[in-house]
């Protein structure tokens, strides 16, 4: 009763101390934004605050696009955000996030970013019971990058949909898309893939109907492109081969030249020396022609430092992750396991998968649910059962997707609506 009283009179008082932006949220009593370090933040306390604060990690934004909140953009993940953050705060926690200081592969600075989050809430709100971080995609490495460094400032960490295995992982899967997108079709992307011209990259753009139309022209090459071992990319369809192709082939042209300049010039891909191969058998045709390119210290560094994880986990840590992932390989979701286990913190791990194909094709509802699990494994003692929870959520939310998820952003949907579109009748020999 004490802690209820005190939290009355802290809530009226920063009703009169601070704005409050009724536009913002539905559930939020107090809704405070402000700059930090470059960074824009919002911060979001309902009036049944139940003592929880969640802070958001976002994910990869373009580099040449403005900073903004991840409520604002980019306009296909934006809608996602926000209605994750009024689910949240309908429950009664406490909901911040931040721009980062910078776009791209922002890992360094969107952890320090989200990390300080939480002593700006306190400075205005008063000190949560509990602090949890979250983080989709990009964010979700970023996350575990805070789990892992700063276990002491969290109780626990839910990732989405994330490159646990390391940076390197995920930019070696870009970058073998892209090579071997080069030997099947050659001449049709500009550069090659540590040389790449600024272009855009939409539904519209010349490039991307370039590559859509080069795929309808030749598909068995995408097919084939497709089972090589070292890429394994993920489809049921013809229209998501090529979705999955298009999407993957977006990172390396939107996002190489942003890792080059972190990295001082200097590449962390590299295919030198490596059997490309399908059902573990060598292609000699592929190998013999495909272009090589060489690593450099500098580039392997950099992505060590931001990020290899190491599995160095001391709090619970529950991932979610969709098994037929275009952008981030559920193959991460193995890779991650085995770090952690030669950590010895398999203790603190738990893995959920859900049946779906999409990078992050999982409703708000869904994400509020495995939530849950966290903090009843953090608060309770009570660990989350690992492996496909497909069922499960459907159970637990009516809202939950049986196939695209039908609240993808209008945004999301334009983009690939658009390439699947492109791509509808196609059959495969």
């Amino acid at each position: 009763m004490t802690r209820n009283v005190l939290m009355f009179f802290m809530i009226l008082t920063l009703l009169v101390a601070a704005p409050v932006y009724a536009s913002d949220s539905s559930y939020a009593a107090i809704t405070q934004s402000g700059v930090s370090n470059g960074a824009q933040y919002a911060m979001f306390l309902p009036a049944n605050w139940n003592g929880r604060l969640i802070l958001y990690a976002h994910g990869f934004i373009d580099p040449a696009a403005p900073i903004a909140l991840p409520d604002v953009a980019p306009v296909d993940v934006a809608p996602w955000v926000v209605e994750l953050r009024e689910t949240l705060l309908s429950q009664g926690y406490a909901v911040a996030y931040s721009s980062y200081s910078e776009n791209g592969w922002a890992v360094q600075d969107g952890a320090a970013r989200t990390h300080e989050l939480r002593d700006l809430f306190i400075q205005s709100f008063g000190a949560p019971t509990q602090v949890y971080v979250m983080g989709r995609s990009l964010g979700a490495l970023i996350t575990v990058y805070l789990a892992e460094n700063f276990p002491g400032a969290y109780q626990g960490a839910l990732p989405l949909c994330g490159p646990l295995g390391g940076a390197r992982t995920e930019t070696d899967y870009i970058g073998n898309v892209r090579v071997l997108f080069d030997y099947y079709y050659p001449g049709v992307i500009p550069g090659d893939v540590l040389h790449v011209p600024d272009m855009e990259y939409s539904a519209s753009s010349p490039i991307v109907k370039a590559i859509v139309a080069a795929i309808l022209a030749n598909p068995h090459y995408a097919a084939a492109l497709a089972a090589v071992d070292q890429v394994k990319v993920p489809y049921t369809t013809p229209s998501q081969l090529i979705l999955s192709i298009v999407r993957a082939l977006g990172y390396n042209i939107r996002g190489t030249n942003d890792i080059l300049a972190r990295a001082g010039g200097q590449s962390p891909f590299g295919n030198v020396g490596l059997s490309y191969t399908r059902l573990g058998l060598p292609d000699l045709f592929l190998n013999a022609g495909v272009g090589r390119f060489s690593a450099q210290a500098g580039g392997i560094a950099y992505l060590t430092s931001y990020y290899q994880t190491r599995g160095a986990l001391a709090i619970p840590l529950l991932t979610l992750h969709t098994t037929q992932d275009p952008d981030v390989p559920f193959f991460h979701e193995a890779a991650y396991a085995k770090i952690v286990a030669a950590a010895r913190a398999s203790k603190w791990l738990a893995q959920q998968s859900v049946q779906r194909y999409g990078h992050c094709n999982m409703t708000p509802a869904e994400v509020a649910i495995t939530l849950g699990q966290l903090v009843k494994w953090a608060e309770k003692g009570v660990k989350p059962v690992s492996g496909d929870v497909t069922l499960n959520l459907a159970l637990a939310s009516p809202e939950s997707a049986t196939g695209y998820v039908t609240t993808t952003t209008s945004g999301e949907l334009t983009f690939d609506e658009a390439i699947l579109s492109a791509a509808s009748g196609l059959t495969l020999p």
